[in-house]
């Protein structure tokens, strides 16, 4: 008679079943799953805010130079001897130049037909306009120490419009009223006069 040894356990219908070590384990493993599923979708959303964030905001600082497109340096009224709004330009409807738009912010943001845009109350666009020298576009980026000066001119002196202006737009960012802006994109570009 030949016996075969075998290392398998012959299992009766009661004792089957998955041990509580098991059950746990696996227990363990698709809880893991779950949690590394949930963290990978927080990440995407997360990515998806973010660089939707990231496009409003390049929208933003184009409507402002789309608004700035048709102007001109020199103010129709005071030519060139004012850097920055008129007296009575307190509304950008009404801004005829370039340097009208210095150290103005816009919230809600403008459009580029100057239109406010209430939908976007969390957004400030934040706009600085400074003279730069034409020949030296690169040098001249630093808008806290300018190499022009934009005010303190003597009557009918042009030494600060030498043709070119450096712009700059920040976008500021605020999820809900109250909270305090944070900075989400910024652009500059150089402006050379029509």
């Amino acid at each position: 008679m030949v016996r075969r040894l075998s290392n398998y356990r012959h299992h009766s219908g009661r004792g089957a079943a998955f041990t509580l070590i098991e059950t746990s384990l696996a227990m363990a493993i698709v809880g893991l799953g779950v949690v590394a599923a949930m963290s990978l979708f927080a990440a995407c959303t997360s990515g998806n805010r973010s660089s939707a964030q990231m496009s409003t905001a390049m929208m933003l600082c184009t409507n402002i130079q789309e608004a700035m497109g048709g102007l001109s340096f020199a103010d129709p009224g005071s030519g060139y001897r004012n850097f920055g709004a008129e007296a009575n330009e307190t509304d950008v409807a009404v801004y005829d130049d370039v340097d009208d738009f210095d150290r103005r912010s816009f919230n809600p943001p403008i459009d580029s037909l100057r239109q406010p845009i209430p939908e976007l109350g969390q957004y400030t666009q934040v706009v600085s306009v400074w003279p730069i020298y034409p020949n030296k576009l690169s040098v001249n980026s630093n808008e806290s120490t300018p190499e022009l000066p934009k005010t303190g001119l003597p009557p009918n002196c042009t030494a600060p419009y030498t043709g070119a202006v450096r712009v700059r737009v920040r976008i500021l960012y605020a999820a809900r009223a109250g909270d305090v802006p944070t900075e989400v994109f910024q652009h500059s570009w150089v402006r050379l006069d029509n």
